[in-house]
């Protein structure tokens, strides 16, 4: 059993575990950046408020982790019973193989072209932010507008931050996929080549 001091939020608190401290600390730091996120995106949200958003955004990324992870355990099951297929019914699965890749190597350079364009938008608003920030210092007529275009455009810069973020965990998603779906196609060929061999 190990035990390591880990900080979150600001706050040491004792982790215990079977698991690593590396691992425990690294569990803690996802957490903190993940509480982090949220304060910094509304400030008004009090403690409690923030960690049951952290809880329930980490509980999706659980869960779609977990869906994506029954399907790949689906698919190599499937792998499995169709080792023992003919030589042209394996090259028509490795097709297969080789099309689920492309297109899942196409879906994540869309979610990287999205994120690019998701970032380019969060530095316009936050240059439009600062403008808008230095010219409502030197004028009292328009403070008021000012501050009101300052909380819509940090109302915008908050969502495309959030855009930017599930854009982020898509295209790592579609990378960790990718690399499964290779891994299979190699496993593949290989136990072809050894069936080829046998013969």
């Amino acid at each position: 059993m190990n035990k390591v001091m880990v900080r979150i939020n600001g706050a040491e608190y004792p982790m215990v575990g079977e698991k690593s401290e590396r691992h425990m600390l690294s569990v803690a730091s996802y957490v903190d950046k993940e509480l982090t996120k949220i304060i910094e995106s509304n400030s008004k949200l009090s403690s409690s408020m923030a960690a049951i958003l952290a809880a329930i955004n980490i509980a999706d990324i659980f869960f779609e982790c977990s869906d994506s992870n029954e399907e790949l355990m689906k698919e190599n099951e499937d792998l499995k019973k169709k080792v023992g297929l003919s030589d042209g019914e394996s090259k028509l699965e490795i097709k297969k193989l080789q099309l689920l890749l492309q297109d899942r190597e196409k879906e994540e350079a869309n979610y990287k072209t999205k994120m690019e364009e998701l970032n380019k938008e969060i530095e316009s608003q936050k240059s439009k932010i600062i403008e808008l920030e230095k010219a409502a210092q030197g004028s009292n007529e328009e403070l008021e507008n000012y501050k009101s275009q300052i909380e819509e455009l940090k109302k915008d810069l908050s969502n495309a931050e959030e855009k930017a973020n599930i854009a982020e965990q898509l295209t790592s998603k579609f990378q960790n996929d990718a690399y499964k779906v290779q891994l299979e196609k190699i496993e593949l060929e290989n136990e072809v080549k050894a069936l080829r061999v046998k013969r």
